[in-house]
């Protein structure tokens, strides 16, 4: 079943299009933390009123 909403749009595609952005969005931190993971101790995203952070937490090899 498709509603439309009131600006003429389709929900069910507004969804289907924040799905993707969010796999994308995992996608990438995941790559970029394959890429530099043995360096990386905190990694921040701040996208306009959102912001991921990442930090790791480990304990130093003696």
């Amino acid at each position: 079943m498709v509603v439309p909403s009131s600006h003429g749009g389709n929900i069910n595609m507004l969804t289907k299009y924040a799905l993707a952005a969010v796999i994308v969005l995992c996608l990438t931190v995941l790559g970029f933390t394959l890429l530099v993971g043995d360096s990386l101790c905190e990694f921040t995203v701040k996208e306009r009123n959102i912001e991921f952070k990442a930090v790791l937490a480990y304990e130093p090899k003696k």
